[in-house]
């Protein structure tokens, strides 16, 4: 009966040092993430997905998935906006997590 409780004690600390790396790499895959933030004028917008071009003439691609609607619902081209977001590692675009409108 001791060698079962003596298994299960070191299947137990196993699983709670498996779980501990997990936490540990997940923050730690957090701090990498820095927000930015920039300001554009709107070139299009569809769906989720905005395009903004900023004063030195870049394209930036924005998905606005983690952006409240009522934040960009009434958003035209030509509409001047900040932008505060991340690029998560791996994505080609800013995941947004405000847009405000700012006045040119």
């Amino acid at each position: 009966m001791h060698r079962c409780d003596a298994r299960v004690s070191r299947t137990l600390v196993a699983l709670a040092a498996v779980a501990l790396l997990c936490v540990l790499s997940v923050t730690a895959g957090a701090a990498d993430v820095m927000p930015l933030r920039f300001e554009g004028r709107v070139l299009w917008i569809a769906g989720t997905t905005l395009m903004i071009a900023t004063d030195d003439s870049q394209s930036i691609i924005v998905d606005l998935t983690y952006v409240p609607l009522d934040e960009y619902l009434r958003l035209e081209s030509n509409d001047y906006v900040v932008v505060v977001g991340t690029i998560p590692a791996g994505r080609n675009r800013i995941v947004a997590t405000s847009i405000e409108p700012l006045e040119p």
